[in-house]
């Protein structure tokens, strides 16, 4: 059965649901239902502090998306987690099936987790072997379980949603992606900056080879031009996505260039990261995601900087939908935003 794919951030909560019928080139994906809306500001950022506040935040959010989208069709939910409250890294491991990775993987991971592994929720995915010296290169994910447990009791909260799927925002926007190009082998660099945070998986080969997390997203544009020009946030957003113009557009253009260069420092810090292990990588393409992905030009300031071609992702660029329903121009201006809540959408669960 279809889920319902919630991507609930910081200042926004987004929705898609999807009908994917068939396999291989015969398929075809339709879009059911997708939709935005707002968080109460600070809530979601107080997450640890306050997690009673967050879960009925989020509550909110799935049952207003759910009945305002008229997300009828889906009645399991797909949810994400990012930040501090989870972990990603890379280790080498003996040798093992993927079968028997979950038995073997808690006592290779307790070294890299700083929490006590029984407060922990471990999974892990095979990236690569090397027979030679009889090692295993695997993605670690770790969460806390009482974050993973927050975010089941969110979405029973709701009494009309059951939980499918508990993912990670950087693996559900890679799914995404491969959902898209299933036969892609090439050496691609997801950069997803969202409100608060950017996303960075560097795929070697096809495949998810270092996934990195920073503290900055757009909102700390738009924060700074607040304070450059005393502008309320409404109008700092306005200018920072080129609809409306700063009293100094030169000096809102540093602004906006400042944490650009950031964002591309923080991507060359990680290509680096990969040509330590693996000097000869040079990425095809790098695909830009997320809300930041509408600031005028970033795909040229990335591709220059860079060299590399870039482009802005839509996950709906093969999905089929209603013109009635949906507006063509907001679908193409919305995708990038959606790319998690895509690639949770396209989970499936099995019912008995």
């Amino acid at each position: 059965m279809s889920v319902i794919g919630y991507d609930i951030g910081t200042f926004a909560a987004n929705a898609v649901l999807l009908n994917i019928k068939g396999k291989g080139p015969s398929r075809q994906v339709h879009l059911l239902g997708l939709g935005m809306s707002q968080m109460p500001p600070g809530v979601m950022s107080q997450w640890e502090e306050q997690p009673v506040p967050a879960r009925t935040a989020m509550s909110a959010a799935m049952k207003s998306l759910l009945k305002h989208c008229k997300l009828s069709a889906g009645k399991f939910a797909a949810l994400s987690l990012s930040g501090d409250t989870m972990i990603i890294k890379k280790i080498t491991m003996p040798i093992t099936s993927q079968k028997e990775l979950r038995k073997s993987l808690a006592l290779e991971a307790e070294q890299y987790i700083p929490y006590p592994i029984n407060e922990v929720i471990i999974d892990g995915h095979i990236l690569s072997t090397d027979d030679r010296n009889g090692q295993m290169s695997v993605l670690l994910v770790a969460a806390r379980k009482e974050v993973v447990y927050s975010y089941i009791q969110a979405i029973s909260i709701t009494k009309v949603l059951k939980p499918a799927v508990i993912d990670v925002d950087a693996l559900a926007f890679y799914n995404a992606y491969d959902f898209q190009y299933p036969d892609s082998r090439d050496n691609v660099v997801l950069v997803d900056i969202g409100a608060s945070l950017m996303h960075t998986t560097i795929l070697y080969e096809g495949s998810p080879h270092t996934i990195k997390e920073e503290n900055i997203g757009g909102q700390r544009i738009t924060e700074d031009l607040e304070d450059a020009f005393e502008m309320t946030p409404d109008d700092a957003e306005a200018v920072k996505l080129g609809a409306a113009q700063a009293p100094n557009p030169a000096e809102a253009a540093e602004v906006v260039d400042r944490i650009v260069s950031n964002w591309m420092a923080a991507l060359d810090r990680a290509l680096e990261s990969v040509r330590a292990e693996i000097p000869e990588y040079r990425p095809a393409r790098i695909l830009l995601a997320g809300g930041s992905a509408h600031l005028n030009g970033l795909a040229a300031q990335f591709q220059a900087h860079f060299h590399v071609p870039t482009e802005i992702f839509n996950p709906f660029r093969d999905v089929k939908y209603s013109v009635k329903k949906f507006d063509p121009a907001y679908i193409d201006y919305i995708g990038p935003q959606m790319a998690v809540s895509f690639g949770l959408a396209i989970r499936k669960v099995e019912t008995i």
